[in-house]
């Protein structure tokens, strides 16, 4: 039997930290090897209700790690997790900490926010994603799932010295876009470049079994509605300021696009706040719209996938559009658009300015859906090849022997 330890943050209701553990699990368990899954955040916490795995603490998860006579595997199972810090995981935790994480880079100036808060959390690490075997005596292996760092800089290295080291001897590192590949060859790095795990989502879960699993309002909305609307999803940070615009441009695709809008919050952890951004939208919007209040992970799944085309900000609802063939616009945020670079198709290869939400809308609508089909298809092969190497690497380390480094 051999231990998995799957880390990350899925201790907090946002719709892609959730898909990691699932879709990982899922996954290694096609290749019918003796596998034990255990699941960590920060915190203990238990999230079945909104469709995720229960989680044990951190501290659960060091003392797992301690032992050399019960060897462990570890995966960190993606996200943005390059160069984390502790204070911005748990400003997703904690409504008063997220008040102060709010003004880190002022704070930081004169205080070091994330050793404060790793101190607070007892953390073992300088960052809480930054193992190394040689801390924690019963670590086997330890495997970094096609990681994001759009926003990795020389200066992220610079203010810790250990990333660097750290990140060379890992067992298993990749990233998945080319942005955050370029910004760790710029470091001195390297690693494999792979998507995201969550694209394979639709092998899983098919849109009949997604049916089953969304609650009946959603059901209902989708059997009188499929393929004939937009979803709509906006986080409150970067659209600030620029609601009027939003939705102008969403009014433009109810009217002229003949497209029914339904509104829905991804992210509703502190830090994401959707909801609060969809609410102040759904003020602005001369359009009839629908509202989905994202009880769960599948009436978020369900309703992108049976939808027209996806419209927002987040990562996870395009990829989720990616993993169903579903056109998508991706609104202006940074690792959004380093993802589309890499894996998008023809003409949709970034996330676009607010003010040209309907043009791009218009665009995708008319694409073929052949080749949102063949972009899906080249992403679930390049996945299941990280997944073949990832299952390479835990049991040759199980074995004893150096497991699978090469970058190909």
């Amino acid at each position: 039997m051999q231990d998995v330890l799957i880390i990350g943050a899925f201790d907090r209701y946002n719709y892609g930290d959730l898909l990691f553990p699932i879709i990982l699990e899922k996954q290694l368990q096609t290749y019918g090897l003796d596998f034990r899954f255990h699941f960590y955040g920060l915190v203990k916490s238990d999230l079945s209700p909104q469709g995720g795995p229960p989680t044990e603490d951190i501290h659960e998860f060091y003392r797992k790690c301690s032992d050399p006579s019960h060897p462990v595997h570890v995966i960190i199972a993606g996200g943005e997790a390059l160069g984390v810090t502790w204070n911005s995981l748990y400003a997703a935790l904690s409504p008063l900490f997220q008040r102060i994480n709010k003004r880190h880079v002022k704070i930081n100036k004169v205080f070091d926010l994330n050793a404060f808060t790793r101190f607070l959390l007892r953390g073992k690490t300088t960052l809480p994603f930054l193992l190394a075997k040689a801390d924690f005596p019963g670590i086997r292996s330890i495997l970094l799932n096609s990681l994001g760092g759009s926003g990795l800089s020389e200066a992220t290295f610079y203010k810790f010295p250990e990333l660097k080291p750290k990140l060379r001897q890992v067992d298993y590192f990749a990233v998945r876009d080319r942005v955050t590949l370029r910004n760790v060859h710029s470091a001195g790095l390297d690693a494999h470049l792979f998507p995201d795990s969550a694209i394979l989502m639709s092998d899983f879960f098919p849109v009949e079994h997604l049916k089953n699993r969304a609650s009946p309002a959603v059901r209902s909305y989708v059997e009188a509605h499929a393929g004939r609307y937009a979803f709509v999803q906006i986080n409150k940070k970067t659209t600030r300021g620029h609601e009027k615009t939003i939705a102008t441009q969403l009014d433009l695709v109810h009217e002229e696009g003949k497209t029914a809008l339904c509104l829905c919050p991804i992210g509703k952890a502190l830090d994401h706040d959707d909801h609060e951004a969809l609410h102040g939208l759904g003020n602005l919007l001369t359009s009839p719209f629908a509202y989905f209040d994202a009880d769960t992970i599948w009436d978020i799944m369900y309703l992108i996938a049976s939808s027209q085309c996806y419209i927002g900000t987040s990562l996870h609802g395009a990829i989720t559009a990616m993993s169903y063939a579903v056109p998508h616009v991706g609104l202006k945020v940074e690792k959004l658009s380093a993802y589309l670079g890499t894996w998008g198709i023809a003409g949709n290869r970034d996330s676009v300015e607010f003010s040209d939400l309907y043009s791009r809308f218009s665009t995708v609508v008319g694409g073929s859906r052949d080749e949102l089909e063949a972009s899906r298809d080249v992403q679930f092969a390049e996945i299941r090849r990280a997944f073949d190497l990832m299952v390479d690497t835990i049991t040759a380390k199980a074995n004893g022997s150096a497991g699978q480094k090469s970058i190909a």
